[in-house]
């Protein structure tokens, strides 16, 4: 999930999830949360969307204010598509397209729209911090490596999936995350690879989604480089600045 995924994507030093006094399904998926977030951060990634006919990479950088609900997205490349930019204020979401010279507020109908031709969604940028508060969460299985959760939608919540399954290892990092619809059915996957440390703290740098019904296609999210927990001034997150990354093409 782009940017939940978005971003996919930190508590300085995340404690082991593996002993008793721990294992609390809710507080797991919650640490999580925590590291791949953190309270605020600024990052830039490179995204390839890849098929069996064609390729297409775009990299842009974000800025997230978690708090606040909030977040910032400027695309840097490629040319056709440099400047345009996202905001996410609240439950709205914000799309401002340079050849328009306008910014349109994606509606609801779009959530489940494909975000920039990639196998994320708006829905992933919207709903970043839903899959803590709007699920029941259970420990189904635990080995000497992982943990694995099942995360079932609440019954009134305003939510796309049914069920995620998260797999998380016993020092609290995401391995996996599998999502199904309403009706119980496995609809994409989405990998974390490639744990490294970036500003002082041990994360996954790429995330691989790979949707079930689409043989082939596949969308992986690099982080090139972050900060955690520095200020973001609230001009950033504004529709004025929208039209301002269009104009600084």
């Amino acid at each position: 999930m782009l940017l939940r995924s978005l971003s996919l994507l930190l508590f300085l030093s995340l404690p082991c999830i593996s002993t008793a006094a721990n294992l609390d399904a809710r507080n797991i998926i919650q640490k999580v949360q925590d590291l791949m977030r953190s309270n605020t951060s600024t990052a830039r990634y490179n995204m390839q969307i890849q098929t069996p006919d064609w390729q297409r990479t775009i990299r842009f950088d974000a800025w997230d204010e978690r708090i606040e609900k909030r977040f910032f997205i400027r695309v840097l490349a490629p040319r056709k598509e440099k400047g345009t930019a996202w905001l996410k204020s609240d439950k709205n979401l914000w799309m401002y397209l340079p050849k328009l010279e306008r910014d349109i507020r994606i509606p609801a109908s779009m959530m489940l729209s494909s975000w920039m031709g990639s196998d994320f969604t708006n829905d992933d940028l919207v709903k970043m911090d839903s899959v803590v508060a709007d699920y029941n969460h259970r420990i189904l299985s635990q080995d000497e490596n992982s943990i694995t959760i099942e995360s079932t939608a609440k019954p009134d919540a305003p939510v796309v999936w049914g069920k995620i399954i998260h797999v998380v290892s016993n020092a609290g990092i995401p391995l996996s995350d599998d999502y199904y619809d309403e009706h119980g059915a496995h609809i994409r996957h989405l990998a974390f690879k490639e744990v490294q440390m970036m500003d002082g703290r041990r994360i996954p740098t790429l995330w691989v989604m790979q949707p079930l019904n689409d043989v082939g296609k596949k969308t992986l999210l690099k982080l090139e480089k972050a900060t955690f927990d520095k200020s973001i001034p609230a001009s950033v997150f504004t529709r004025a600045n929208l039209r301002r990354a269009g104009k600084n093409r």
